[in-house]
């Protein structure tokens, strides 16, 4: 493609994935308000071995979400096109694979709750099975919505789910209170996800069409499956190992930390890869606009993530005592060690979008398939020196893998990998610094009220990073790139308007 041909083509991706960030952020603003408010009202609600119970079932079926979609959806939406009869095809797939999921969950209850100890898990398994067959249902309208950049859709979509399931479960909290209440909230979430998705879509699916070929949608999803499930389980081997180890308390507490840790991962994660995959996708044949974008949304997502991640982590006791309450206390130094590991985790991101938006499936596959097991074996080994332990192993390995997940997925894709990793390293030094120095003036001054102690740590680290500005000029381009990237997201909102 010609450089004139080109300029206007990703002029106007620009565009697109400017209007879907706006939309897209300020609905993952809304959900991240309903996140908190959740994880604020429910802790006060439920004690830890509520959350213990449905964290123990979560790590293990939570692998059958991704068995539902068996990578399809994602297919579809890298597809560079899909014709209507391979769109009902993909429906039926997944609907099947979807109701396997559920089946395969609901006979598996009593066999967790045996490896478990704890028989009251057998009833909560099989209710928890609901969710993956409406999710199998759900695949191929919501990959339609994507495809199609309808992202505002989606965020209404996903804001009244989140509503609604936090409706439902404090309103079952008060009356229960106890862990049904959380099992309410993911039924209510599912089901509102799937209706709002059909209706949104507009379109119905045909009866299966043998005369259309959907084997390399099928060829792309096994791979990204294998490499979904291989990361599910190092994901969640934590908090397996510290429920079977040490027991329904100790993993509700992993569980609070651990999720206090991914709430702002998440609020990133999801809108920023719905907006860079269909724009990577169609840059594929465009390899420098390709690499410009992938190192640019590093930076715009290190730069808006880190500071919440490592600020936290530095004061995690007064957080947690805002957040959680006092009885929670013990989460704290375990979230701090995550939020640490979350930092390098979130830096990951890049790699997958570039392994998803070139069809990359086999080597990213390839690369879980032996670092997965070591972040499992780092795990159980962690658990030696008890829950802690994990906490650490879990870290460390997220960020020793971070910079060869960057150089395996830049080699798979012909994308020189070294402007990346030290856009990152820049980014991740920066604001790691700016937390030290927050860290360190709160012990030194050491105001007791919870509020008082964050507030000090965030003008510290603020008046650092201005300092780093000031005499880091490439720190003050990134920046500048942050800033410009919002002021388009502003002008894109005006436009809209």
């Amino acid at each position: 493609m010609s450089a004139p041909q080109t300029r206007p083509r990703v002029e106007a991706l620009g565009r697109s994935a400017a209007r879907g960030g706006v939309v897209t952020l300020a609905g993952q603003g809304i959900r991240a308000l309903l996140q908190a408010a959740s994880i604020i009202v429910l802790a006060r609600l439920l004690g830890p071995t509520d959350y213990g119970y449905v964290a123990m079932i979560g790590a293990v079926v939570g692998a059958a979400t991704i068995l539902q979609d068996f990578g399809l959806s994602r297919a579809a939406v890298q597809a560079p096109s899909i014709t209507r009869g391979q769109r009902d095809n993909l429906f039926w797939l997944n609907l099947a694979c979807g109701a396997a999921a559920a089946a395969v969950v609901v006979a598996g209850a009593p066999a967790l709750a045996a490896f478990y100890g704890e028989p009251v898990l057998v009833d909560i398994t099989r209710w928890l099975a609901v969710p993956f067959l409406l999710g199998g249902l759900a695949a191929q309208f919501r990959a339609s919505l994507m495809r199609d950049l309808r992202f505002t859709s989606i965020v209404v979509i996903d804001v009244a789910a989140s509503a609604v399931g936090l409706v439902v479960a404090v309103g079952v909290a008060v009356l229960d209170g106890s862990y049904w209440a959380l099992v309410a909230q993911q039924l209510v979430t599912a089901g509102v996800l799937a209706v709002g998705s059909v209706v949104a879509a507009r379109w119905l699916p045909g009866l299966p069409r043998r005369q259309e070929s959907v084997r390399s949608f099928i060829s792309y999803g096994l791979h990204q499956l294998g490499a979904q499930l291989l990361t599910y389980a190092s994901m969640n081997a934590d908090t397996v190992v510290v429920g079977a180890r040490f027991g329904t308390v100790s993993a509700g507490i992993y569980d609070r930390a651990f999720r206090m840790m991914m709430l702002p991962v998440r609020q990133l994660q999801y809108p920023v890869t719905r907006v860079a995959m269909p724009v990577l996708s169609r840059l594929q044949d465009d390899a420098a606009a390709f690499g410009a974008f992938v190192v640019r949304g590093q930076v715009i997502l290190l730069n808006l993530l880190a500071p919440a991640m490592m600020l936290t982590a530095a004061v995690a006791e007064p957080v947690v005592e805002v957040v959680l309450g006092q009885r929670w206390l013990d989460v704290a130094p375990l979230f701090a060690v995550l939020a640490l590991g979350g930092v390098f985790q979130a830096a990951t991101f890049t790699s997958g979008w570039v392994f998803m938006a070139t069809g990359r499936m086999r080597s990213q596959f390839r690369f879980a398939l032996w670092s997965r097991p070591l972040v499992v074996l780092a795990v159980v080994l962690g658990s030696l020196w008890g829950v802690m332990g994990v906490a650490v192993a879990y870290g460390t390995t997220s960020a020793l893998l971070w910079p060869v997940s960057l150089w395996w997925a830049g080699r798979a894709a012909g994308l020189p990998a070294r402007q990346w990793l030290l856009s990152g390293c820049r980014t991740l030094a920066a604001h790691g610094v700016a937390a030290l120095c927050a860290a360190g003036v709160v012990r030194l001054v050491g105001p007791e009220a919870p509020w008082a102690a964050i507030g000090l740590a965030l003008a510290t680290a603020v008046a650092a990073l201005a300092l780093e500005a000031l005499v880091w000029p490439a720190f003050r381009r990134d920046l500048r790139d942050v800033a410009r990237t919002r002021s388009l997201l502003r002008r894109e909102r005006v436009a809209a308007g």
